[in-house]
């Protein structure tokens, strides 16, 4: 019976070689594995394989413990930008110029008083517009003949709308 391995080996040789370079190569081949088999090799005491795993174990603890180290570390490094990136993000800006204090802008009558729009004037004479047109559009819809003949509902509201708006561009 043939060795599919011997076949193989003879396939591959005669691949690369010509016919009798690659029985040549085959036969060195046969004549190195009968040596190896008539002189095998001794087999590694007890102690010795015993001493090889300890040396795999201890390579392989201090392999894990260098990761270790280096997963704690780049977490550190990586606690502390982000800790870093946080305080600077929150942090004012620095400006030389100095800070406006709002309530400064408002007199203090004004913060202290209980009517606000009483107290100032471009308040007030806005709510007095707002309650006149009010009546007006009361007045239009309950169909009262006192009111200007050229005021329609739409007119008021659009006169209403066009003060509320000049009103918050005041603020």
């Amino acid at each position: 019976m043939k060795d599919p391995a011997r076949e193989n080996l003879a396939k591959l040789l005669r691949q690369f070689m010509d016919d009798s370079a690659a029985c040549s190569a085959e036969a060195d081949v046969n004549v190195a594995e009968r040596i190896l088999e008539t002189h095998p090799a001794p087999l590694p005491s007890p102690e010795m394989v015993s001493t090889i795993k300890a040396l795999m174990i201890a390579s392989a603890a201090r392999r894990h413990r260098r990761i270790r180290i280096f997963r704690v570390a780049a977490a550190a490094a990586a606690t502390v930008v982000l800790t870093v990136l946080i305080g600077r993000y929150n942090a004012p800006p620095a400006t030389n110029r100095p800070g406006v204090s709002f309530a400064s802008i408002i007199p203090a009558a004004v913060w202290d008083s209980d009517d606000l729009a009483a107290d100032d004037l471009d308040l007030a004479y806005f709510t007095s517009q707002i309650r006149q047109i009010e009546a007006q559009m009361r007045a239009v819809e309950a169909e009262e003949t006192e009111t200007r003949c050229t005021d329609s509902v739409g007119e008021l509201e659009l006169e209403l709308i066009a003060i509320e708006t000049e009103f918050g561009k005041g603020w």
